[in-house]
């Protein structure tokens, strides 16, 4: 994958470069403004430009916006160390592909990357945690939260916490894109909040919790044949 990395601190940048290159990313362009970031990435058309988004004046907003409505080609991932939620929310607004800090390992952000690199919206799960706000803004649990969606809704729901735009859900569902949007949009009602980044914040660790149910159950349906068989004196032979 071909990277142009952006960050006001050169130490940082050089040292993120030459990690990542040694783990087989070829960085065309390691800049230290947003505006050789955008620069690079018209020379360059890289599939990725990974950016921080604190620099003055919005330097850094204004330039993930020109990068993301100009060269859509090239995905864009923002790595900080801000977590003001109001930053997150404009820059995923806007439509950078991941966000996610710096006070990570290099294999922590490689696999950042790689997620990104495979089409799913990734965003640290500390920031998530910012963006939800505390839990006391709810009197509901987030289990009857859950529960309170319907089965479909909730399939939607673990696709969303699983990074999935509405294209992905369309596929996989086999329903029309208004329809997933529909159903987008009931969720977003009957948890009370405006947006699917704050639906995933609210409940990423409840659909977390029911997908290992599920699997458990899964598991344990699957003895059951054997179980019975075993009783009754059937073998498999």
């Amino acid at each position: 994958m071909r990277l142009v990395l952006c960050d006001a601190h050169r130490l940082l940048i050089e040292a993120l470069s030459a990690a990542l290159s040694t783990r087989g990313w070829t960085i065309e362009a390691a800049v230290s403004t947003p505006s050789d970031a955008v620069r690079a990435v018209d020379l360059h058309e890289p599939d990725m430009l990974v950016i921080d988004v604190a620099f003055p004046d919005d330097a850094g907003l204004d330039a993930i916006r020109t990068v993301v409505e100009t060269y859509p080609e090239t995905k864009v991932v923002v790595l900080t160390g801000s977590d003001e939620p109001e930053l997150v929310r404009e820059a995923l607004d806007i439509g950078v592909a991941g966000y996610t800090r710096k006070d990570q390992s290099i294999q922590a952000i490689g696999d950042v990357l790689q997620r990104v690199d495979s089409g799913r919206l990734t965003v640290d799960a500390s920031l998530l945690r910012h963006l939800a706000g505390k839990p006391a803004v709810t009197r509901t649990s987030p289990s009857a939260l859950f529960s309170s969606l319907t089965p479909r809704e909730q399939r939607v729901l673990k696709l969303l916490v699983d990074g999935r735009n509405t294209a992905d859900i369309v596929m996989r569902l086999r329903i029309s894109d208004s329809t997933a949007r529909t159903h987008v949009q009931s969720i977003l009602s009957k948890l009370g909040v405006h947006s699917r980044l704050q639906a995933v914040a609210l409940l990423h660790g409840e659909v977390a919790r029911q997908t290992q149910r599920d699997e458990a159950a899964t598991r344990r349906m699957s003895r059951v044949p054997s179980a019975a068989g075993a009783r009754l004196g059937i073998s498999g032979a």
